[in-house]
């Protein structure tokens, strides 16, 4: 049955606000990047200390993102994602108003609850209210927004800065959330999807904030540390077995935070493992990119930033008609193509040298663009559809907690390697802990990145292989 003009009308406003909420998400985050000399400045502070303001909201929200979005299956999604919005205002304002960093980083951990109970409910919301032809273009609008956030963000909160002060990066999430938080609890129905009492896996949810967090603490913490520190190798082993007990746990709960069971279902299962290669090797190339074109090529960093971001201009034009051909073609085959012209594109990143012209290095940034666009919304739309409505949220969680998770890796992976790589070239440990240095040895510095992006290219193979082998658009659990 076609939807009534009323009811189209709704649906546009519910797609309107997830991508509010995305914005607001990746807008905030990348605007706090680069206000942290300001800070540093500010609150006469080093740079180390700054830096937790960035590495406690990663840390929080890959901790907690999987279980709100359980906890929107499970109490009604509604309730959930409205609620993330005034968490993340509340914090928001808290953050304008910190005298110290300690206050600071205090409030980034509450705001990325409230960026968690939005990030995972606001995909579920949209992948349950639209109908399974119309999902993946719903959720390619959802991923252009994210990326325009992620776009603006630098150069809106440069603007804030230099004129009214670095507080107001902060303060301009609140309109911005406010009406965000009115849409969701007007135009949206609770979506509960049990009735009567609900019981809570307290237990799991807190080892699974304790498996997350340490590992990306200790992944984060690898390029400096090394593998055979004490410390990596304690949060190593304090994740492991938190996962152990956590299997455990969710294994003999009645509402468990994590559903194995879904694993079993192969659509779900190579979508994810085809998230985590893609973005791993992604987030590595992303790494080491900027010390190439500033230590090495010389550019500043605004001329940097126009070249970077050729990649989320493509990815804003064509997400949403990406997600409007996985409707038409399913994901196996744009998935597949996407994760493969994202191989070539790395590897034309690769074989950049120090003649390379700013078109050459732009070129595979487009093609990068490009490929995600046509690979993540199809992926989204086969990951939210492939498992039973009564667990969307926490698929939806899983989906950010994959993509973090694999972006630590590829970040942690990719400084092992180079650095590997300029130790084997002749740098002294001093050189290679000081970029500025490497100008001086171009050639010694190009071979480490020649290197290191052909390596970490060839996982980008397996998210092809995963691609290719999910299997058919899977049938829908009871949707429209």
């Amino acid at each position: 049955m076609q939807p009534t003009a009323a009811e189209r009308a709704r649906l546009r406003l519910i797609l309107v606000n997830v991508c509010i909420g995305q914005f607001i998400v990746g807008l905030d985050n990348r605007a706090l990047l680069v206000a942290l000399p300001t800070l540093t400045e500010s609150f006469h502070t080093t740079l180390t200390t700054i830096q937790w303001t960035v590495l406690i909201y990663d840390i929080a929200l890959v901790g907690f993102v999987i279980t709100v979005g359980r906890l929107g299956d499970l109490i009604g999604r509604r309730t959930i994602y409205a609620g993330g919005f005034l968490i993340f205002i509340l914090a928001s304002a808290f953050c304008g108003l910190s005298r110290s960093p300690a206050q600071l980083i205090a409030f980034r951990a509450l705001q990325a609850i409230g960026g968690a109970m939005i990030v995972a409910n606001g995909r579920a919301i949209a992948s349950l209210a639209f109908p399974s032809s119309e999902r993946g273009k719903a959720l390619g609008f959802i991923s252009m927004a994210f990326h325009t956030g992620f776009l603006t963000g630098p150069t809106l909160g440069g603007f804030l800065i230099d004129t009214v002060g670095w507080r107001w990066i902060f303060y301009i999430n609140l309109p911005v959330g406010l009406w965000g938080a009115y849409l969701a609890w007007t135009i949206m129905e609770e979506t509960r999807e049990r009735k009567g009492a609900v019981s809570i896996d307290v237990p799991g949810a807190l080892l699974l904030l304790l498996a997350n967090s340490s590992f990306i603490y200790a992944i984060d913490r690898l390029p400096g540390l090394g593998w055979h520190h004490p410390l990596f190798l304690s949060l190593l082993a304090v994740s492991l077995t938190a996962v152990a007990l956590l299997v455990m746990t969710e294994l003999r709960s009645r509402t468990p935070i994590i559903d194995f069971s879904l694993f079993r279902i192969r659509l779900f299962s190579a979508a994810i493992l085809s998230l985590f290669f893609i973005t791993s090797t992604q987030s590595a190339i992303s790494f080491i990119l900027p010390f190439y074109l500033q230590n090495i090529m010389g550019y500043s960093p605004s001329h940097m930033g126009w070249i970077i971001i050729s990649n989320s201009v493509v990815i804003i034009l064509l997400a949403p008609l990406a997600g409007w051909m996985s409707d038409r073609l399913g994901s196996r085959l744009l998935c597949t193509v996407g994760s493969a012209i994202i191989v070539f594109a790395q590897f034309l990143m690769a074989t950049l040298w120090l003649d390379s012209p700013a078109w050459r290095i732009m070129l595979p940034l487009a093609l990068s663009g490009l490929g995600w666009a046509i690979f993540n919304s199809p992926n989204q739309s086969a990951i939210l559809g492939s498992v039973p409505t009564d667990k969307v949220g926490g698929a939806s969680g899983m989906v950010a907690t994959t993509a973090r998770t694999g972006g630590a890796m590829g970040v942690a992976l990719s400084a092992t390697l180079f650095t590997y790589f300029l130790r084997a070239g002749g740098l002294t440990p001093s050189q290679i802990e000081s970029p500025q240095s490497w100008s001086a040895t171009p050639d010694v510095f190009m071979h480490s990145y020649n290197h290191t992006v052909h390596l970490v290219n060839f996982f980008t193979f397996l998210s092809v292989f995963f691609s290719a082998v999910r299997g058919s658009r899977r049938p829908e659990f009871g949707r429209r």
